[in-house]
């Protein structure tokens, strides 16, 4: 189930405010995360949420309060996340890994099925609406997924409000999202929004790219359909 926020307005203003200070210093790629997944044949696998501000904490180092190292970082921190996502059932091994001084983490997890994936993932990626998503369901052999309003609200805290006068296009792009999808049968074609782009390191691996003016001007863009071999 997705948790719901009381101060999301809160947390929508803090990081607006702070990637706003930091990133548009140099214009540089402050954001990035990523989705790593490992797939079975019986529907169990391994799942890594990487979330990455490491050129945002190279930044914060040289502003006014970066000794408050919690503030910048509480505002996509999953420690918090650990203690809830290994209460879920058919979640087993969480781990949270830090480097570069905490602002880059990488969250790992064992699901036993899609369902229990779901609920992770809904606590890794609440938005707005509080309601549960079904971000990943099988269409015979197709895997698909559907995303919530979780990134593009992300983006949109980020991006400022329509009729700013800073143009954000560059700031946007300069953020990426990545998918990194690896599974026990060959791979076939990789159905994704424009803006989206794939590429296939194997047979049985598929890659995904894309950045925030893409998700912004197209809250489906993360989603996306894989054609799999029958198992």
């Amino acid at each position: 189930m997705l948790r719901s926020d009381p101060d999301s307005a809160t947390v929508v203003q803090r990081l607006r405010s702070a990637f706003m200070a930091a990133c548009l210093v140099l214009a540089c790629g402050c954001l990035t995360i990523e989705e790593n997944y490992v797939f079975k044949k019986d529907g169990s696998g391994t799942m890594e949420y990487v979330v990455d501000l490491s050129e945002m904490g190279e930044l914060m180092k040289g502003l006014p309060g970066a000794d408050d190292k919690d503030d910048s970082k509480g505002m996509m921190d999953m420690k918090g996340d650990l203690g809830k996502i290994k209460a879920l059932p058919g979640i087993s091994k969480v781990k949270l890994k830090t480097e570069k001084d905490g602002y880059l983490q990488r969250l790992s997890f064992r699901f036993a099925d899609l369902a229990a994936l779901n609920s992770a993932l809904g606590q890794l990626m609440p938005d707005s609406t509080g309601v549960a998503t079904e971000f990943f369901r099988m269409e015979g052999n197709t895997l698909v997924r559907t995303n919530n309003k979780h990134a593009s609200e992300l983006g949109g805290s980020m991006g400022g409000e329509a009729g700013d006068s800073t143009d954000m296009t560059m700031f946007l792009q300069s953020m990426h999202y990545r998918y990194d999808f690896k599974f026990a049968q060959e791979v076939g074609a990789a159905h994704v929004a424009e803006g989206v782009t794939t590429e296939q390191p194997s047979g049985k691996e598929v890659k995904m790219s894309t950045d925030w003016s893409v998700i912004s001007k197209d809250p489906k863009a993360l989603d996306l359909r894989i054609d799999l071999a029958p198992r």
